[in-house]
């Protein structure tokens, strides 16, 4: 049985077994002395200890079910309360209470078994709701208790004292049964032993019993060896059951000691945390253009630079769809794509043109972080934008230095070369002809010869203007050099002489409005301006082309030719490539 406790328990209980044996040891050789003052002491201080482990039951929170632990400390009182009524009719009173003393001879022999049989009834059947998980009352166990109690004294009172078993001797005919009755404690004690210390204190606390009632069954006197064998016993017992709950109150209050200092050293570290937080987000919100939207994208929060940035205040930000920044500037796919991924909870990096509040576009570069719920899935998304409107505009500004002509605004050569190179591999895929027509300005030098290059610039910014009304929004017009313009004509016709005829007609249409006079504005030597009219035309090459056929510098070189034949014939002409008449 010993076997059965907790390491650190194991000695005290073998200390306190013992001494138990020694005292056991003594008694035996006192004969036949009475021990009525230490009887009484015994009984009382048994009643006593009792009681206090009942207050111990209702005050510690042990980790067992509230309604057990209400049970065992009703056990231990009415144990409590059957010792302490055995101690007290086993006073010799005097004077005027000397009544007592007559009237509890004869109850003084009864009062032994129910302070005896009380407690383990009580546990056994605690054990046995426990197992049946049973939802009784508490008023009916206290009441099952006092009847049971009564009738224990009844039966006690009803039962001889003694008799004589020949070969065991004389005996307490109410030994037995409760002997067993303990027995069944420690076997219901037994099963549930590794849910909780308390249950191994109690079985130690049956087997100290068990001795202590083996004892009392031969006592034959109330105050003789045998009684106080037995009473020592009981004392045992509770002294046993306290040092086990004392032990559990240290445990629990070295436990709490460690949960507390655990609990403040991650306050601590949570503090720091939220420290770490506080001033990350402070530091994002005086940096960043701070959002957070849900999963259909209404703005749920907007940092003070995104009020600033866009213009609006943040009430009419917070619970607006972010649509309310489009600028149009995106196509839908660019979105679809962006949704795309942050809907599989993956970052998004890019730069996004949005519309502040009074029209104006800005430029955000966008970090886009979703945060999930509890099944994976996003829940709302945090964006953190910096405003890149000034990076962008260089970037347009050198873009157009770099692609653009500076005196017309026209695509120069090299965007030329790219979007030719584009409407190519478009006329490959859709089997339509492109043209490409090569115009070169006729009288141009001796205008600049006679008036200078600022009016030469101007004439070439009026024919710039000419050439633009004068094409389809998806051709392109633009500056080769000098005098020298080209017009790409894209998607003309699947069939070729409808392609030439549609190219002829545009070509026609440019020479006949670069033909228009022109109305030319020039500075005098002595700083005064005057206006001229000047008529000035153009010859036209115009070549087609079809996908792959020839590469983009052929088409131009075959454009240039065709310019040529056509300055041979006027000036003011058009002449088509050969190869494609």
């Amino acid at each position: 049985m010993i076997t059965c406790l907790k390491n650190q328990n194991r000695s005290v209980f073998g200390l306190m077994v013992l001494t138990y044996a020694l005292l056991v040891w003594v008694f035996f050789g006192q004969g036949d002395t009475k021990f009525e003052s230490l009887h009484l002491l015994l009984d009382t201080s048994n009643g006593l200890l009792s009681l206090l482990l009942a207050f111990f039951f209702m005050a510690e929170q042990h980790s067992i079910t509230k309604r057990v632990r209400l049970f065992l400390a009703i056990g231990f009182a009415t144990a409590a309360f059957t010792e302490i009524l055995h101690a007290l009719v086993g006073i010799e009173w005097t004077g005027s209470l000397s009544w007592i003393e007559t009237s509890s001879k004869s109850l003084r022999p009864a009062t032994w078994p129910p302070s005896t049989y009380a407690l383990p009834f009580a546990l056994a059947w605690a054990f046995w709701l426990k197992r049946r998980q049973s939802e009784l009352p508490v008023r009916w166990f206290i009441s099952g208790l006092i009847v049971v109690t009564a009738i224990f004294y009844t039966v006690s009172y009803l039962l001889p004292k003694y008799f004589d078993t020949g070969i065991l001797g004389i005996q307490r005919p109410t030994q037995g049964p409760l002997l067993l009755l303990w027995l069944l404690v420690i076997r219901q004690c037994w099963k549930i032993r590794h849910e909780h210390p308390l249950f191994e204190g109690l079985i130690g606390m049956g087997a100290l019993l068990i001795a202590s009632d083996l004892f009392m069954l031969y006592s034959t006197s109330p105050h003789e060896k045998f009684t106080m064998m037995a009473h020592s016993g009981k004392l045992f017992a509770y002294l046993w059951m306290h040092f086990i709950l004392m032990r559990l109150a240290a445990e629990d209050n070295r436990a709490r000691h460690e949960a507390e200092q655990a609990l403040s050293v991650k306050a601590l570290q949570l503090q720091t945390s939220l420290d770490e937080v506080k001033n990350l987000h402070f530091a994002m919100d005086q940096h960043s253009i701070v959002g957070i939207t849900d999963v259909k994208g209404t703005i749920t929060y907007a940092n003070d630079i995104f009020c600033q940035v866009s213009g609006y205040l943040r009430g009419e930000l917070i619970g607006q769809n972010h649509r309310i920044l489009n600028s149009g500037k995106h196509s839908p796919e660019f979105f679809q794509d962006m949704y795309k991924n942050i809907a599989k909870n993956r970052v998004w990096h890019g730069e996004i043109c949005n519309r502040k509040k009074n029209g104006e576009l800005y430029w955000v570069k966008t970090t886009i972080v979703p945060f999930q719920n509890s099944t994976g899935k996003p829940r709302e998304y945090i964006s953190m934008r910096t405003d890149i409107t000034e990076r962008k505009l260089a970037e347009e500004k050198l873009l157009g230095m770099a692609l653009y002509d500076n005196l017309t605004k026209l695509p120069n050569r090299r965007l030329l070369h790219e979007r030719l190179e584009q409407a190519i591999e478009s006329d490959l895929r859709s089997q339509r002809y492109g043209a490409l027509l090569f115009l070169d300005l006729d009288h141009f030098k001796p205008l600049n010869d006679m008036h200078g290059h600022p009016v030469g610039d101007s004439l070439l910014e009026e024919v710039a203007v000419r050439l633009k009304n004068a094409v389809r929004a998806m051709d392109t017009a633009a500056r080769f050099g000098g005098d020298e313009f080209v017009v790409l004509l894209g998607e003309l016709d699947t069939d070729k002489e409808e392609s030439i005829q549609l190219a002829a007609v545009i070509a026609e249409k440019i020479r006949t409005t670069l033909a228009e006079p022109y109305l030319i504005e020039a500075r005098n030597s002595d700083g005064t301006v005057k206006l001229f009219e000047h008529h000035c035309s153009a010859c036209i090459g115009v070549t087609l082309f079809q996908g792959k056929q020839y590469a983009a510098d052929e088409i131009v070189q075959m454009a240039d030719v065709a310019m040529y034949q056509a300055k041979e014939v006027g000036p003011n002409a058009v002449c088509f490539y050969t190869d494609f008449v």
